[in-house]
């Protein structure tokens, strides 16, 4: 008996065992390194889209400061054109304010906030291209991220409505929607607006900060 488990185990090819034995190893071992590496790899372009992300807000929040202001001195200039011989209803007599100031000054100050957006332009673009983009990355919680962008892109939308208003002194104002499309717009706070863009970055940031935990640990 002692024989055979002798001559069995001389049997084996020792060499070729090895060299099999060896080469599951190393399949084993290059299946883990590529695993770590999609990982590494998959970490890396979620924080290089993170980075991507706030630079674009802050660049975008930077820039967007100037039409905001523009549209405060032209706010003022609509007030100040308001009638304070009249009495009445002082809705109405703010739009008459406003229409006064458009007829008088509207199309060069629009003119001049028109300039001012087509250079800020190429950062909202960027900006929600970006947040669009981040979807593929499954990130928890992205739907704060994507609002968060919206909300920050929408107050240049409204401002550039405002601008399109101005600059045409013709439009007819005694038109119900036209004047109702004029009141929304003076009814929007640059104050507001201001506040609203910070609220919105800290919730960028914080998400982005949340991010950055999940990735790394």
């Amino acid at each position: 008996m002692c024989d055979i488990l002798v001559w069995s185990f001389d049997a084996i090819r020792w060499p070729e065992t090895i060299s099999a034995l060896a080469a599951v190893a190393t399949t084993a071992i290059a299946l883990f390194a590529l695993q770590t590496w999609r990982h590494q790899d998959k970490a890396k372009g979620k924080a290089e889209f993170l980075d991507a992300l706030i630079e674009a807000a802050h660049t975008y929040i930077a820039e967007v400061s100037k039409p905001i202001t523009l549209f405060e001195i032209a706010k003022i200039g609509m007030t100040s054109h308001a009638p304070t011989w009249e009495n009445g209803d002082q809705a109405e007599i703010e739009v008459k304010g406003a229409i006064a100031y458009i007829q008088k000054n509207g199309e060069y100050d629009g003119n001049r906030l028109l300039e001012v957006l087509k250079t800020v332009q190429p950062s909202v673009i960027k900006l929600r291209s970006l947040a669009a983009k981040g979807q593929v990355f499954k990130f928890d919680d992205y739907a704060k991220c994507q609002n968060a962008v919206a909300t920050l892109t929408w107050h240049f939308d409204r401002i550039e409505a405002f601008m399109v208003v101005i600059r045409s002194p013709t439009w007819n104002w005694d038109n119900p929607r036209v004047q109702k499309h004029l009141k929304d717009l003076m009814a929007i706070n640059p104050d507001d607006i201001r506040k609203n863009i910070q609220e919105n970055n800290i919730v960028l940031l914080e998400f982005s900060s949340e991010a950055y935990k999940r990735i790394y640990g």
